[in-house]
């Protein structure tokens, strides 16, 4: 099934300027199932369980959530776990942390590796804010 054509701009665009909008997403995700995209969610497994972006694949880090500005635990635990031949270099992944500096660690590391992918500006943050609905995760 072909998405239309509006999908694949916004993807597009999105992918060229190394970033998407909540609004951008929110628009792709009325196209769902999105074949050639993955939402990968990098909060800590506690953040998680407060909502996830419909869809969301996980990829749980640990970080500093007393300090959420210090990011070396987080890019210590992130680059532990990152193995990019686990990842489909045809996939187009949309990074997704709290509030943004999280995804931009992990989204030099997907390009260094030739991955295609962008981050979510303002995260989970914005996307509550906008009032999109959370998925929540079974217990």
């Amino acid at each position: 099934m072909s998405q239309p054509s509006d999908y694949q701009h916004i993807l597009d665009k999105a992918i060229a300027a190394e970033m998407i909008s909540v609004e951008q997403l929110h628009q792709l995700l009325q196209y769902a199932p999105l074949p050639q995209v993955t939402l990968l969610d990098v909060r800590t497994p506690s953040e998680q369980q407060q909502g996830i972006i419909p869809g969301s694949l996980l990829f749980p880090c640990d970080h500093d959530l007393q300090n959420l500005e210090n990011t070396t635990i987080f890019s210590a635990s992130f680059h532990a776990n990152f193995h990019p031949e686990a990842f489909d270099p045809e996939q187009h992944y949309i990074l997704i942390c709290r509030t943004g500096p999280r995804t931009a660690i992990a989204l030099e590391a997907f390009l260094h590796h030739n991955l295609i992918a962008c981050e979510l500006l303002g995260g989970i943050t914005e996307w509550r804010q906008k009032g999109y609905s959370l998925q929540q995760l079974q217990p």
